[in-house]
């Protein structure tokens, strides 16, 4: 078995150390470049320093020492000597601090010339004052100052060097920093990417299967893979869902026993109460025949809700696919229609209608159970001389099925409690209008079966608006046959 953290938080903990790693590397590795970066910058500028500053003393010193020199010489004076003198020592100091900040080799050779020089000036300067020939003198003089000014440019040239080489060692370590950064931050992202869709995949397996039961969904297994408290979470809601399974199960095996249980003394009801209509009618007082047809009414009721139970029992079980076959839904409402035309003409009403052909594939019964529902209730809700409307057509890959009427509607609060078991809105609640409470119950189990859905629209005039939608049975439905139209409808107003 594959290794799987114990908890979500483990593998959360995990998977945030994983990609702040090289994050963390990349800092640490910047840091220190830019520390020894410093380090080397403030070293070199230090030495820099020290050199320009020894180099531009030499060079005042060894101008100072010409000076001096050249005018005692002239004006044999002990002061101008120990003026001399006392440059000459700042001379050495400064370059014992020159050659202690480490020159180049060439610039140790001109110091070491630099010296000589200047030591042989100091030598000929007492025979210079006699003798008075001061060629050798002035020659040694001019040459310590080319020496200390040559010094003075390389050390000025050394700096701009330094300088530069900062700049380069600056961009490598730019370059080298974007370089990393490029490098891993897209590595972190993976990393981060992945856990995050192992923390989220099966946190969203869970709501997808919450909601799946939460929909009715009970036949779909629930496998939730991750981290053990998750996966364990899964098996409660796998066991869960096969509990519901066993008490749906349960639920419409009592439904279905208790409808044919009460079948068998309800046709003995009224076979009883039709033979005493039939053959005792005549001796039967005013009263005794009013009792028998309550009897005869409330038993046919009474039937009705059981067959309306049984087929809600069978609108929520598995849909038989050796059942399911291409048809017409304009057929069906066709003959429907045609079945309703009492109704109608009972209370006056008025039939409009426009019906596309339409090819679906489904159960013949439950498509006419589905429109059945639909066209009872308008015609049940309807009040006198009021127009039902019926309009079949074809919406992208869909069928859409709409029907109007003029009736009191359907209150806001009423809008999802109508598709309900045994829900009766206010109308019926009222006592006008009878109904056992299943039939949209039956029809939107029956439509989400195929894939659709039934929904009642918004309506700006009285009364109820109900749409169906279910899908077409392929590509190329509906067929639509020829005629001078180009499509075949049928549109029509048929007075009750």
């Amino acid at each position: 078995m594959a290794l799987r953290p114990s908890s979500i938080s483990k593998l959360v903990v995990f998977g945030f150390g994983l990609a702040i790693v090289p994050l963390v590397l990349v800092i640490v590795s910047v840091t220190l470049s830019i520390a020894h970066f410093a380090e080397q910058g403030q070293v070199s500028i230090l030495r820099a320093v020290a050199m320009s500053d020894a180099a531009n003393r030499m060079n005042n010193a060894v101008r100072s020492m010409e000076r001096y020199g050249l005018q005692y010489t002239v004006l044999q004076d002990q002061a101008l000597l120990v003026l001399y003198d006392q440059s000459f020592s700042e001379y050495k100091k400064a370059s014992a601090r020159f050659a202690a900040a480490g020159p180049s080799p060439l610039d140790r050779d001109r110091l070491q010339r630099l010296a000589n020089h200047l030591t042989r000036a100091r030598q000929l300067l007492p025979l210079v004052s006699l003798e008075g020939n001061r060629t050798a003198l002035e020659s040694d003089f001019s040459r310590a100052s080319g020496e200390a000014q040559r010094l003075q440019s390389d050390v000025n040239e050394g700096i701009s060097t330094e300088v530069g080489k900062l700049g380069t060692r600056a961009l490598a370590i730019k370059r080298l920093t974007i370089a990393e950064v490029l490098l891993v931050l897209p590595l972190s992202v993976a990393v981060a990417i992945v856990f995050i869709i192992l923390i989220t995949r099966p946190v969203r397996r869970l709501d997808q299967a919450v909601s799946g039961l939460g929909d009715g969904d009970l036949e779909t297994p629930i496998a939730v893979k991750g981290p053990r408290d998750i996966a364990s979470l899964g098996d409660r809601l796998e066991w869960l869902r096969n509990r519901l399974n066993a008490l749906e199960e349960a639920k419409l095996h009592f439904l279905r026993q208790l409808s044919h249980e009460l079948k068998t003394p309800l046709t003995a009801i009224r076979e009883g109460s039709e033979l005493l209509q039939d053959d005792l009618g005549q001796d039967l007082s005013a009263e005794q025949q009013e009792i028998v047809q309550i009897v005869a009414d409330n038993s046919l009721r009474l039937q009705r809700l059981i067959e309306d139970l049984l087929r809600f029992s069978l609108a929520e079980g598995p849909v038989g696919a050796g059942m399911v076959q291409e048809l017409s839904l304009t057929r069906v409402l066709e003959e429907l229609l045609m079945s309703y035309k009492p109704s109608l003409r009972s209370k006056s009403l008025h039939l409009q209608t426009h019906l596309e052909e339409v090819q679906i594939r489904g159960h013949a019964d439950r498509l006419r159970t589905i429109c059945d529902n639909l066209l009872s209730n308008a015609v049940k809700f309807s009040p006198q001389n009021a127009t039902i409307r019926v309009d079949l057509q074809v919406q992208g890959e869909d069928a859409l099925l709409d029907v109007q009427d003029e009736g009191p509607g359907v209150a806001p609060s009423e809008r999802e409690k109508i598709f309900d078991i045994l829900y009766r809105g206010e109308a019926s609640d009222s006592g006008k209008i009878e109904g056992s409470g299943l039939g949209l119950a039956i029809a939107r189990e029956y439509v989400l079966s195929y894939g659709g859905s039934l929904e009642l629209q918004d309506k700006t005039t009285p009364g109820a608006w109900f749409r169906l939608r279910l899908p077409l049975a392929g590509l190329d439905a509906p067929v639509h046959a020829p005629d001078s139209g180009g499509m075949r409808q049928r549109t029509g107003s048929a007075a009750g």
